[in-house]
């Protein structure tokens, strides 16, 4: 074999390795690799808090069926809501509501989405305040449904000292249709020390049509960034 043809094989062969180390989940913009230390351990957290039937659906063959936690640790929820379906018509429930001043600024959100003055659905909130700390994970969803389309609109955001608002998510007030839901929207999963430096991490639960995953959002004075992107599955 000449030297040329034999170095040809070994490009060959080194691409396909590559290929298959990155493979799907570099495709995957929800799913990233995960080859960091700090990234294999909040993914070693997050599938011993929240996840159950392993792998699920379509895949990913690490992922997994999410589950909420049961209770939330350390953890106040000064306002909490949940939705379920039964008989295919959705129910959900108010637990709490926030501060009259509260709820006026997250609907001002909301309305600087495009949520008109009057709108003929409902919004529901969610205020989640770590124990001990100066700030407070907040969520206000807007939708309407009927049988033809899905109006929707949300914001979470954190509410720090000062009552400063500062945006981690958000969802234009838009139509889409309630059979393929393009729309990705978010729901707060917990708050938790996921990457076991003691810091707390605002975990949530990524979902868009017939994909769910987990994303973890750290803080730092006032200042956010995603620090992990993963698991769940897809249908």
């Amino acid at each position: 074999m000449s030297p040329f043809r034999c170095l040809l094989l070994v490009v060959i062969a080194f691409g396909v390795a590559v290929g298959q180390e990155t493979g799907a989940s570099g495709s995957d913009p929800n799913r990233p690799p995960c080859k960091t230390t700090q990234c294999r351990k909040i993914r070693s957290f997050l599938k011993a808090h929240y996840c159950g039937e392993s792998p699920f659906g379509n895949g990913p063959d690490d992922g997994c069926e999410i589950r909420p936690p049961k209770k939330h640790l350390n953890v106040r929820l000064s306002a909490n809501y949940a939705c379920k379906w039964v008989e295919g018509v959705r129910s959900c429930k108010q637990q709490g509501e926030p501060s009259p001043e509260l709820r006026d600024v997250l609907v001002g959100k909301l309305r600087g989405l495009g949520l008109p003055a009057e709108p003929e659905g409902k919004t529901y909130f969610n205020v989640w305040q770590p124990i001990g700390l100066d700030w407070s994970l907040v969520e206000a969803y807007y939708d309407h449904i009927t049988l033809s389309e899905v109006t929707l609109c949300q914001v979470i955001a954190i509410v720090g000292p000062n009552s400063r608002v500062t945006v981690l998510r958000k969802v234009p007030f838009q139509k889409t249709d309630p059979d393929k839901n393009t729309v990705t929207t978010w729901s707060p999963l917990d708050l938790a020390d996921a990457s076991g430096d003691g810091e707390i991490k605002i975990i949530l639960e990524g979902d868009a049509y017939e994909d769910h995953w987990i994303e973890v959002v750290g803080v730092t004075d006032g200042s956010f960034k995603t620090i992990f992107s993963g698991l769940g599955y897809y249908l």
